[in-house]
């Protein structure tokens, strides 16, 4: 569940009060003074205690602020979108690519004859884009991950399943580049 809650801006306000002392009227706060709060947090906490009711004059203007005592309640949204990305023991059917990924041979690898390895961590998502490509780690350093990176990144894939519903997953792959040039 996610939530968001509307806030009052601090307001350097003065209240208009009657010869008892209390004030006659709590003015309305304009909706230009309020203020979505970032970022929304994961969990929900309980809602504070009710402030007492007071009403306003019919003569008062709702453009005037609040109170800065006076907080907006809590307001819960839900949403119906799987934001968790599924690793492959969480998902029914893994995702697959549509067409045979081939990373380029960097020209500097080849020239050298070195071979070596890339673990790379993909997110894809649910229609079965590819969001983010991470190095998990690679040997020689700095020699293949850019290439690596390329070919996933631009990669599309039948999307993971769980449930019989697409569902975002989390990749792991390994490329083998050995010295002929040939990733496997």
């Amino acid at each position: 569940m996610i939530e968001a809650r509307l806030v009052s801006m601090p307001v350097e306000t003065s209240l208009p009060e009657s010869p008892d002392g209390p004030p006659d009227a709590v003015p309305l706060l304009a909706p230009s003074e309020l203020a979505e709060t970032l970022p929304v947090p994961k969990t929900v906490s309980p809602p504070e205690p009710a402030q007492p009711a007071v009403t306003a004059q019919p003569a008062a203007a709702p453009s005037e602020p609040l109170s800065a005592s006076t907080q907006a309640p809590p307001l819960a949204i839900t949403s119906s979108v799987d934001l968790t990305y599924y690793g492959a023991r969480d998902v029914d059917v893994h995702p697959r690519a549509l067409r045979e990924i081939v990373p380029d041979y960097p020209a500097d690898a080849d020239r050298q004859r070195v071979s070596g390895k890339v673990r790379l961590q993909l997110k894809i998502e649910a229609d079965g884009r590819v969001s983010d490509v991470e190095i998990m780690n690679a040997t020689p350093p700095g020699l293949f991950e850019e290439s690596a990176v390329k070919a996933f990144r631009e990669a599309r894939f039948a999307p993971a399943q769980k449930k019989g519903r697409p569902v975002r997953a989390l990749m792991l792959i390994e490329l083998v580049y050995d010295w002929e040039g040939r990733p496997r």
